[in-house]
């Protein structure tokens, strides 16, 4: 009779990092539809089929649970919503108005009353955890030096005005997008997007080389 293979290392691995993955979803789901605070050790495995041994074996304590959320799954997703995508663009201030649509126009009221997860949690933490403020203003001056980086491509191909200062354009990219979630959020009404969307397109048009301004 042959014996059973050990299991290898590999394997091994693969598992930890499949349990990780796992854990950091549901913490994120969790996270996102009821706050860090409200949200328990308990309620964040009721969405897996995980025990605490294996929660706890990759992350010390709920705050650890959500530093990982914010460094693995909150920045990564601004980034994969707001700046990768502009890669397809060339003209950078087109692919903002359009990503502005699609993730924020086209998105369900239902989906846009919890808020942006970026946002909601630096209301939330950045008051109460050194530790939480310090990622979280990581993951803000990401999201702007990857939008400055597009604005730049846009200055070197010529759609952008050589006066105009990445990183100022980046940072009005990002409040305007926190402060539009942030406003629908609270209203429960997106009807005030078109509104949004006119403006940022008039500030563009002021910036740009092919782009004429609303109502011209």
């Amino acid at each position: 009779m042959k014996k059973r293979a050990k299991s290898t290392g590999r394997k091994k691995t693969r598992n930890l990092v499949e349990t990780r993955a796992a854990i950091l979803t549901a913490a994120f789901e969790e996270i996102y539809a009821n706050g860090f605070h409200a949200s328990s050790i308990d309620a964040i495995l009721e969405r897996t089929n995980l025990t605490k041994g294996a929660l706890f074996h990759q992350f010390a304590s709920k705050l650890d649970l959500g530093y990982a959320v914010v460094d693995e799954v909150v920045s990564p997703m601004s980034l994969a919503r707001w700046v990768t995508p502009l890669s397809a663009f060339d003209d950078p201030f087109e692919g903002i108005v359009q990503l502005v649509e699609r993730n924020i126009v086209e998105a369900p009221q239902a989906s846009l009353n919890l808020g942006c997860p970026l946002g909601n949690l630096i209301q939330e933490m950045s008051n109460g955890d050194q530790e939480f403020r310090r990622r979280l203003r990581r993951c803000i001056e990401v999201w702007i030096e990857g939008v400055a980086e597009h604005i730049e491509r846009g200055r070197v191909s010529g759609h952008v005005h050589q006066s105009a200062k990445p990183r100022a354009v980046a940072q009005y990219v990002v409040v305007a997008i926190e402060g539009a979630f942030t406003v629908i959020k609270g209203l429960r009404d997106k009807s005030v997007v078109p509104t949004f969307v006119s403006s940022m397109r008039t500030y563009f048009a002021a910036l740009s080389t092919t782009q004429t301004r609303p109502g011209m």
